[in-house]
């Protein structure tokens, strides 16, 4: 049977229409309509689905803003609670100290100079200005005080503690808390007082108190007057009740309430502040009891909620925007069906693509990790565009904290010791390699050594837009030579010393040999005639023997003989060096203070050369305490032997005169020989120890000596 083609009307059968049911062009348009009810159903139901979808993203939104506020809530509550409790426990220790120190001061008499000292020991107990606004003493308190004399008679004939103590709140004329009020009574009509400001629990208790970012602390009183806010002064003095009654606010009135009943909770409110309008911001409080004296005071913590549930929002429309786009999805795919394969062909091309330049760069990133100097590229900018791992751990910085970072100028994370830009500028100028040093001073005051290397990066064109910056680390290089051109310094030095010191040993025995003839000569003479002889011949005297004392520095120094090391407790040698100078340190007002570790090693070492570089370090530390100050002596196992730390709280050393500390003749005292620190430095390395300082000008410095454990018993008899 022969079929007729759709388009040929002739070959129709008679009474049939090309448009009729069943025909291909009606099929055609049955299809489109079908598609485009399927279009319609797809876009329908996909609206649906995301309203669902937010009906319940909405719900979820809420049900977690409200666990979430929750638990933040009970976090603010145990903060209010233990801020609350250091309040109680700051008073009852207030409390407790009176009573102590007013038994104390019961067992001595009125004139005792004892009163003072544990007067003055109560300040310091009780922490002084910052948390106690005054401690006193009261004597003859039998009544009501006279107008116009001391204003705490009255407040204190009105305790009438159990045993002696008593803490009560004195207020102003107008009902408002003035201050905290402890007493102790000592004699009869006698007391000794402390007062707290609110302003003393302000910077002690109430400011240091922090709930995330935004969140404070306030203090209310049992009639529920805020008495401190730190974050809203303006609050200071109203009665939450009236605010809450003027404002509207239901849940603040019921929180007030809850604060005058002296009970803990928390819930949230509208915004408070007084005004200030802000109802569409919710505020989370918690609030927790304590008790000053009689009274019951509340400590409360206020946070915005939407710092807390700024997270939960974030993720809901994070979520909305996903539904969205997979909405939009959903509806550009049922109306481009037809072009889904060459989508997927692009996106697979797009994709293979992706992973082939990520995989490069991860492996270029590999390798320019894997490098253990530092290196960076830089733009004409003078902004880092890369940097290695290597020169992050240089500069003491994240990778993410130096991208996009300036390097040198204003607003730089590179040290200005290394922020140089001159041999960069160089190589954008001529693109040429270029090189430079650089010494930089790290924050812990340790010096680092620097090669700088800069490489161009050119173009086809032969323009250079970028610059590798290469920091290669030479300390412990430079290090090396300084030592080695140091011992040959000391050589040198040595044989000169000797010499010098030889040549003028003789005439100054031959100066003071005179001398002591001249003073025999005189001493025959009345006093009135050769008064000024005399005080010529006393400076004579006294001159040659700074340049005897200056000589024999330095045949010390040259002649110093070859130690004899025996085993020996470190902590008795140092506490015998204490002990002899500790009249010596009364009389300079420096207080000798030991940290003698009980599990220290022990040590091989010649106690006399030893003797001799501890007293070197120790006369350096008093000297540089002129008007008095704490020298510290620390012992303690280091690196299985033993080290000490001497730190004077002294002037400290300048920056500048750090790095020839150790250099011979170096010295900034007026009659310094500068080789003090030179001979106990040989002295450590005749120990096969080390010597290394610390100093911050005007905080002091501290000389540590680490020492090598002594040999075991056996060891030592088999050699």
């Amino acid at each position: 049977m022969r079929i007729p083609k759709p388009w040929s009307q002739a070959a129709a059968p008679p009474g049939s229409s090309p448009a009729g049911e069943g025909s291909p062009l009606a099929r055609l348009r049955e299809m489109r309509r079908s598609g485009r009810r399927l279009q319609y159903h797809v876009i329908g139901g996909t609206a649906l689905l995301l309203g669902v979808l937010v009906l319940f993203s909405i719900k979820l939104y809420t049900d977690a803003r409200l666990d979430i506020e929750d638990q933040f809530n009970r976090q603010q509550l145990l903060i209010a609670e233990q801020a609350g409790g250091r309040i109680a426990f700051f008073l009852s220790e207030l409390t407790a100290s009176l009573g102590y120190s007013a038994r104390f001061l019961r067992t001595v008499g009125r004139d005792h100079p004892g009163r003072m000292s544990a007067m003055t020991g109560l300040y310091e107990r009780l922490g002084g200005s910052f948390r106690v606004s005054e401690v006193g003493y009261l004597r003859g308190v039998r009544g009501p005080a006279p107008s116009g004399t001391n204003e705490y008679a009255d407040a204190l004939l009105q305790c009438q503690p159990a045993q002696g103590v008593c803490l009560q709140v004195v207020r102003e004329m107008g009902g408002e808390p003035a201050y905290v009020l402890g007493g102790a009574r000592v004699g009869e009509g006698d007391w000794l007082y402390a007062k707290v400001t609110l302003d003393d629990l302000d910077h002690s208790f109430v400011q240091p108190v922090q709930s995330g970012l935004k969140g404070r602390a306030w203090l209310v009183d049992q009639d529920g007057r805020v008495l401190l806010s730190p974050a809203v002064p303006g609050m200071v003095g109203l009665r939450l009740g009236d605010l809450a009654q003027t404002l509207g606010d239901k849940r603040l009135g019921a929180a007030a309430r809850q604060m005058m009943l002296g009970v803990q909770g928390y819930d949230w409110h509208p915004y408070f502040r007084p005004g200030e309008k802000g109802w569409g911001h919710r505020y989370l409080t918690a609030y927790s009891p304590f008790l000053v004296g009689e009274e019951t005071w509340t400590l409360a913590v206020t946070a915005p909620s939407s710092e807390v549930v700024e997270t939960v929002r974030r993720a809901f429309r994070k979520g909305f925007l996903l539904t969205g786009f997979g909405f939009i999805v959903v509806i550009a795919s049922a109306l481009l069906v037809l072009d889904r394969d060459r989508r997927r062909i692009r996106a697979e091309e797009n994709l293979l693509w992706s992973e082939q330049v990520f995989e490069s760069k991860r492996r270029l990133q590999a390798l320019f990790d894997g490098i253990t100097d530092g290196i960076c590229i830089v733009g004409r900018d003078f902004r880092i565009q890369m940097v290695n791992r290597a020169m992050a751990r240089l500069l003491g910085k994240r990778i993410a904290d130096l991208l996009g970072r300036p390097w040198g100028g204003e607003d730089s994370p590179v040290p200005p010791a290394l922020g140089d830009r001159a041999p960069a500028a160089a190589t954008f100028q001529d693109g040429r390699r270029g090189f430079a040093e650089r010494a930089w001073a790290m924050p812990d005051g340790k010096r680092m050594d620097v090669e700088v290397y800069t490489y161009p990066i050119f173009r086809t064109e032969g323009e250079a837009p970028q610059v590798i910056l290469y920091l290669k680390d030479v300390t412990e290089r430079r290090a090396l030579q300084r030592e080695v051109q140091q011992r040959d310094r000391l050589s040198i030095v040595g044989k000169m010393s000797a010499q010098v010191a030889h040549s003028i040993r003789n005439p100054l025995s031959a100066i003071n040999l005179n001398a002591d003839l001249l003073e025999d000569e005189l001493a025959r003479f009345g006093e009135a005639e050769t008064a000024e002889a005399w005080s010529l011949l006393r400076s004579i005297k006294a001159e040659v023997g700074i340049l005897r004392q200056v000589t024999d520095d330095y045949l010390k120094f040259v002649r110093m003989p070859r130690s004899d090391r025996r085993p020996a407790d470190l902590n008795e040698l140092l506490g015998d060096m204490l002990g002899f100078y500790a009249e010596e340190a009364a009389a300079l007002g420096v207080e000798l203070r030991r940290e003698l570790s009980p599990e220290l090693p022990e040590v091989a070492l010649d106690e006399a050369q030893m003797n001799v570089a501890l007293h070197n370090l120790v006369r350096n530390a008093f000297e540089a305490m002129p008007r008095g100050g704490v020298l510290t002596a620390r012992t303690r196992p280091a690196g299985g032997g033993a080290a000490v730390d001497l730190s004077d709280t002294g002037c400290g050393i300048a920056p500048e005169d750090q790095a020839a500390l150790f250099t011979p003749f170096f010295t900034t005292k007026a009659n310094g020989t500068g080789l003090g620190l030179v001979l106990t430095q040989q002295i450590v390395a005749e120990h096969q120890g080390a010597i290394r300082f610390a100093s911050q000008p005007g905080q002091g410095a501290t000389f540590t000596v680490e020492l090598p454990a002594a040999a075991p018993v056996e060891a030592h008899a088999e050699a």
